[in-house]
């Protein structure tokens, strides 16, 4: 039968599980504000019990209790509620990104202003009317020419501000590796504390909510997987990449990926005829370091494809040191690696594209649960600019190419009436490659507004004005937009017009009788494609920011779900305070009364 100590022994430790207990409420109190903490509490078990033969004897029935004990601290957490916030914040990441892109984009194209590229082509359209009563006026014609202008410096200025944006996302790449890199030091760091405090039997309940905290402010960036190892380790690896290692969680393995990120890259032509690709990296991310050089060679189709991937993603795979290898083959700068169809597969597993780029532009897959992060939404929205550029291409090379063929009675630019082109390409006296960012009036007709040919033919008499006509009813002409493919580079007026449906009314071939242009009744004129630019981009953003408003409460009632079984409540921790306070005084009261038995016993007994 146990005694007075046995008893006192019990009312000992009732004392110091107490005790952790209030230190563990004190905990929660004293961080109840801390972002990131999770709730803690004591775990409380009964210590071994004893009776039958032995103290030490196994349980059984009859024995008596020996009090109680703290086995560990735990973290109240929710691993499957952690999982859906970082899938639900790395959605809102790329839904955020492309948001934010496409707000900017509308500003720029959503022009409502006189100066404007809508109010310009109507301006543009109008003088084209006064120009037909007015043909042989020097000053019309001036007029013309100075709003055609006017409408080429807003498409060369929207196209740049277009420009502009696509270099902010390539630059947001490259400012979130070095803070990616960051992010995963830290979790490989704090993974090698908490193993070493689990190896001793401890609970590394802060380190592992410093961690977590970590891991939330990642999942905005990219999506990854998380595998529990032993003694509260992780490894870290990315969704997309099966063979990516960022976070190892034995610590002695030094083989974990890290990213760089790509300053430029460009495909030159060697002295003897060769393809080169010079890319310039930082190492790790900091742009504070010189760059990396390292040069490719390969055929110029594959070099072209390689760089625009490049210059699309930003970021490169490599080594913890930033080493950039291919097939596990360091790429060492100053020398040339030789890119062939066997290593070439190789090579693109180490650009980071966490978005695969889909054939049809202007095209934006929000709602897509796979594409998460920032990073993704930063690589995929600059197909989404392209998109909208190539819209803005194909509306200049409408005005110009449709304006020269009525001036010069000629869809080739072989045989015409009139030599002198109205527009051209910037720093040419061609239309050939006509673009929303080079195109601009020729200079010679700016100079001599008399070049503006309005006659059907040089000869033709005094008043002849049916050029002017047929510029006039330019903007009720019908080009078939969607049917325009290939990049605006290679465009020339023949094959622009040819696939956009337009042609001359007259089939003779004579330069002089190829006034006036068919257009196709299938398509759309210059003003209703520039507003379907217009309409299908509010429709875009409408849709983008919905997403973000709805992911964000997707979020917020995750974090609030996880609130409720993480965080702290402090009036919870205050009840627990009384009831552990009492607890304590119930205990020591025990304490007191064994202190008086033991008196009587003691000297009690002597008297």
């Amino acid at each position: 039968m146990a005694g007075l100590f046995d008893t006192f022994t019990i009312s000992k430790r009732g004392l110091s599980v107490q005790q952790g207990n209030i230190n563990t409420t004190a905990h929660n109190i004293a961080n109840a504000s801390t972002v990131g903490y999770s709730r803690q509490r004591a775990v409380v078990e009964t210590t071994r019990p004893f009776g039958g033969n032995g103290k030490w004897d196994s349980c059984s029935a009859g024995q008596v209790g020996t009090g109680a004990q703290i086995t560990t601290i735990q973290r109240i957490r929710n691993e499957f509620i952690d999982y859906q916030y970082r899938d639900a914040n790395s959605i809102l990441g790329n839904s955020s990104v492309k948001a934010e892109f496409l707000s900017k984009i509308e500003d720029i194209l959503g022009e409502t202003s006189d100066t404007g590229i809508q109010g310009l082509m109507s301006e543009f359209f109008k003088s084209l009317q006064s120009l037909t009563s007015s043909s042989d006026k020097t000053d019309v014609k001036s007029v013309v020419l100075q709003n055609a202008l006017a409408l080429t410096d807003a498409i060369n200025y929207t196209y740049n501000q277009l420009e502009k944006q696509m270099g902010n996302a390539q630059d947001l790449l490259g400012d979130n590796v070095a803070e990616i890199n960051g992010y995963l030091d830290q979790i490989n760091e704090l993974n090698k504390q908490i193993s070493r405090v689990s190896a001793m039997g401890q609970s590394p309940n802060d380190l592992m909510d410093a961690r977590d905290a970590l891991l939330d402010e990642l999942s905005s960036k990219f999506g990854f997987n998380i595998d529990k190892k032993a003694l509260n380790a992780i490894d870290v690896n990315s969704d997309e990449y099966d063979d990516l290692k960022l976070v190892n969680a034995n610590p002695n393995d030094l083989d974990y990926n890290r990213f760089s990120t790509v300053k430029s890259a460009d495909v030159v032509e060697n002295k003897d005829g060769t393809y080169s690709l010079n890319i310039q990296y930082y190492k790790l991310g900091d742009k504070n370091s010189e760059p990396v050089s390292i040069t490719l060679s390969g055929d110029k189709d594959t070099l072209n494809s390689l760089k625009d991937e490049l210059t699309t993603c930003r970021v490169l795979i490599t080594d913890k040191d930033g080493n950039f290898k291919v097939g596990g083959t360091k790429v060492e700068p100053g020398k040339t690696f030789d890119i062939t169809n066997a290593n070439l597969n190789d090579f693109k597993k180490n650009i980071f594209k966490t978005y695969e780029h889909e054939a049809g532009v202007n095209n934006v897959p929000i709602s897509n649960d796979k594409i998460k992060g920032e990073i993704a939404g930063n690589q995929s929205v600059q197909a989404t600019i392209k998109g909208y550029m190539n819209d803005l291409d194909k509306l200049a090379a409408g005005v110009a190419y449709a304006m020269n063929a009525i001036q010069t009675g000629s869809m080739d630019g072989k045989t015409t009436v009139s030599d002198t082109l109205i527009f051209v390409a910037s720093g040419t006296t061609s239309d050939d490659k006509i673009t929303a960012k080079n195109i601009t009036i020729n200079k010679d007709i700016l100079d001599n507004p008399s070049l503006l040919n309005c006659k059907p033919a040089n000869e033709s008499g005094e008043g002849a004005n049916d050029r002017a006509i047929a510029m006039a009813t330019l903007n009720t002409l019908k080009f078939n937009f969607s049917n325009v493919s290939g990049d605006s580079s290679t465009w020339t007026r023949e094959s622009f017009l040819n696939s956009a449906g337009v042609s001359f009314s007259n089939t003779s071939g004579n330069p002089e009788e190829n006034i006036n242009l068919s257009g196709d009744s299938s398509g759309s004129t210059m003003v209703s494609h520039y507003a379907g630019i217009i309409s299908k981009l509010g429709s875009a953003s409408k849709a983008a920011s919905n997403t973000v408003t709805n992911q964000e409460t997707v979020l917020q009632g995750l974090e609030n779900q996880r609130m409720s079984e993480s965080g702290v409540s402090l009036d919870e921790e205050m009840t627990d305070i009384i009831t552990f306070q009492h607890a304590y005084q119930a205990n020591a009261k025990m304490i007191s009364t064994i202190d008086e038995l033991l008196d009587v016993v003691i000297n009690g007994l002597k008297r």
